[in-house]
């Protein structure tokens, strides 16, 4: 009867996942996940070899190429998007009660206290 349960849960959360969506869940899995960090860490092993199987050509550099250029150009691209989050987030975010929900104020009710004085 359980699994009766988990199967109509799992087809009806099918049912809300769009079509181009599903052919990616498999990123959701907790081994991807875990396991994640070793695509990086293999990148770095293959492209650190291949530099000096290929090194850098002195005749095609980039005008704005020297010494850190490329440190400095992502440290001013990162800080451009950490800092353009909050005027897009202004420019972007809606009111709570956007999409016409009716959203009633919680009521705090300080409770009773009672003082006995000791005299």
């Amino acid at each position: 009867m359980a699994d009766d349960v988990t199967t109509d849960t799992h087809n009806q959360s099918d049912d809300l996942t769009h079509p181009l969506a599903r052919k990616f869940l498999w990123l959701a899995d907790e081994k991807v996940i875990q396991n994640f960090i070793w695509l990086p860490i293999i990148g770095l092993a293959v492209t650190i070899p291949l530099a000096f199987v290929y090194p850098f050509d002195e005749g095609h550099k980039a005008p704005w190429d020297f010494f850190a250029s490329w440190a400095i150009i992502g440290f001013v691209a990162y800080s451009f998007v950490v800092l353009s989050a909050e005027p897009l987030f202004r420019l972007l975010s809606r009111k709570e009660n956007y999409y016409g929900e009716e959203v009633e104020p919680e009521v705090i009710v300080a409770p009773k206290v009672e003082v006995h004085h000791h005299d």
